[in-house]
């Protein structure tokens, strides 16, 4: 049996909870073993412009900003914490869409990602019944390996409280 293949683009998708974060460290580790360009991808879910009256949404373009520039300046972080453990190449992307899609379809088409690693949850309950599931909809849906992390990088067990950053 020959060697497995490498991983050449890694994705993981960082909605700044502590799941995602997890993910992060993860996917730090596969890229830095596989000399693979690491991608750090931010959705925040919305339309690009939206309209005035939104229903589950954030109506005024400022918060979009908001959010935007606060995700910008975490991916900034994390790209620095990738490279102090050897990734030399990261590729930050923040943008406002839906997120199933840009995560399963148009991102990891674009960039040839083959490898996808996202957080067991990033939303609460309320919001898992509003717009499902994006981990199990990734894992239906996606062109390429997924990696669901459930656990912190000596593959324990991880219970905690949700909490998200930054906080808005």
């Amino acid at each position: 049996m020959g060697k497995m293949a490498e991983y050449q683009n890694v994705l993981v998708g960082i909605d700044g909870s502590k799941q995602s974060l997890l993910a992060f460290k993860k996917a730090v580790a596969i890229a830095q073993r596989n000399g693979a360009r690491l991608h750090l991808l931010s959705v925040v879910n919305g339309e690009p412009y939206p309209s005035a009256i939104t229903t589950f949404g954030i109506s005024d373009k400022g918060l979009y900003d908001k959010v935007v520039d606060k995700m910008k300046h975490l991916l900034a972080d994390l790209t620095t914490q990738a490279q102090a453990a050897g990734v030399q190449d990261v590729k930050t992307s923040v943008v406002v869409g839906n997120a199933k899609v840009i995560l399963t379809d148009t991102y990891p088409k674009d960039e040839d990602i083959d490898l996808i690693l996202v957080g067991a949850t990033g939303l609460n309950t309320i919001g898992r019944m509003i717009v499902g599931s994006t981990s199990a909809y990734i894992v239906r849906q996606a062109p390429c390996d997924v990696v669901v992390v459930k656990t912190d990088e000596d593959n324990q067990p991880v219970t905690f409280k949700q909490a998200t950053y930054p906080e808005i």
